[in-house]
């Protein structure tokens, strides 16, 4: 079931075309990590949702990175976090068409480091929170804005505000990370691995006297790529995946290199498939490691385990009737978002759904869609807006407060 569109609701051509403006904004705050720099663009929404009567606080990370928490109150107890981070990749002007922090419009496109991942998403939130603050959406419930820094790092942003008691009352956590459309109640689990090769260095001229840890390093990576492809996929939820993501070898050209490193980026559907995916590292490394006569030892630098939330649950159900997504079509994001850090103390169900797509994420010539920030605006304003709620406005608690 798709397609559920119009306008709907509070939003217009105006909001619409500010929604853009904030975007193009944003991409113009570089908050690259690292370093970060996420408190200069957290002081710009301040200062933006303030203008609106929203009361918003910086949460200072260290020095000049901060992430933003503000509320919106309802009429009834519970709130509903709505979450974006601030931090992007890292961008320079190789491989760029476009200037990366010049946010501009081209052929229906906004482009620019950060569009997709997720300053998009993080301008649709703003404007939705706009929104409600004016009384032209109305929520029931409270809602939550949490803006992160270091997402892109170690999602210490994210378990800082956990603990700020931000969402002691949440029933929902929705982040807007790009999917493209798609609605996702759940995400992969992430693992890191790293994997070392130790040989015997040489002469460059001599390489029979020394042993080399780039060749079964090389071995070892191949083989590792090919026997996760083989993996069976979940129903509907795609497959564990594996991303060489950085290998280093050798320090000059004519030395027999003696050490060798793979960093290891895996996706996994299910904690089984850690456990799989450790034991395929371990017995290729070990045999591509006698095979040569070198020595192999690896280590797990970090694990955020998968995220499912049922597709039944009132709230989950409600997005995906606002999005116009059947609960079978409701899948797991590929990667992973800051619900790694915030779930754990919320304990609440999960909900992905953002503009752009994650293919464009983390390369030169980002973009987003306006029609996808179109979309997305449009989504959020019907789960928001509660058409059985309070007449438009009446009674609501000052702003700011709470």
């Amino acid at each position: 079931m798709r397609g559920k569109t119009g306008q709907g609701h509070a939003i217009d051509e105006r909001v619409r075309q500010e929604t853009v403006a904030l975007a193009q904004s944003l991409v113009r705050i570089p908050s690259a990590n690292p370093p970060g720099g996420e408190h200069e663009i957290a002081v710009f929404l301040r200062d933006l949702l303030a203008r609106d009567g929203i009361e918003a606080r910086l949460i200072p990370l260290e020095e000049g990175r901060s992430s933003l928490l503000a509320r919106i109150p309802g009429e009834e107890p519970g709130s509903l976090v709505l979450c974006g981070h601030l931090d992007t990749v890292a961008a320079d002007d190789e491989g760029w068409s476009v200037p990366p922090f010049g946010g501009e419009v081209r052929g229906g496109r906004l482009y620019g480091r950060g569009t997709a991942d997720m300053k998009g998403g993080v301008a649709v939130l703003v404007t939705v929170v706009r929104l409600v603050a004016a009384g032209r959406l109305r929520p029931r419930k409270d809602v939550v804005l949490t803006l992160t820094a270091d997402e892109e790092g170690a999602y210490r942003g994210a378990a800082l505000l956990a603990t700020s008691g931000l969402g002691d009352d949440a029933e929902l956590l929705l982040i807007a990370e790009p999917t493209g459309g798609e609605v996702y109640v759940g995400e992969k689990g992430e693992l890191w691995v790293d994997a070392h090769f130790c040989g015997e260095a040489a002469h460059g001229s001599v390489p029979e006297m020394g042993r080399s840890a780039v060749l079964p390093a090389c071995a070892f990576a191949l083989r590792l790529v090919q026997a996760v492809a083989a993996l069976p996929s979940g129903t509907g939820e795609g497959r564990t995946s594996l991303n060489v993501g950085e290998f280093r070898g050798g320090w000059r050209v004519n030395v027999v290199p003696d050490r060798a490193e793979v960093r290891l980026d895996f996706r996994v559907l299910a904690d089984e498939d850690r456990i799989h995916s450790l034991d395929l590292v371990d017995r290729l490394g070990q045999e591509e490691a006698e095979r040569a006569g070198v020595s192999f030892s690896s280590r797990v630098v970090s694990y955020q385990p998968p995220i499912a939330s049922d597709s039944r649950h009132p709230w989950v159900q409600r997005f995906l009737a606002a999005a116009g997504v059947s609960p079978e079509e409701a899948g797991r994001a590929p990667f992973c978002t800051d619900a790694v850090a915030l779930l754990p103390r919320l304990q609440v169900p999960l909900v992905i759904y953002g503009p752009g797509t994650i293919g464009q994420a983390h390369r030169p010539d980002e973009y987003v869609e306006l029609a996808s920030l179109y979309a997305a605006l449009e989504t959020l304003a019907r789960f928001l807006d509660d058409e059985e709620g309070v007449e438009r406005g009446a009674g609501r608690k000052p702003i700011g407060k709470g």
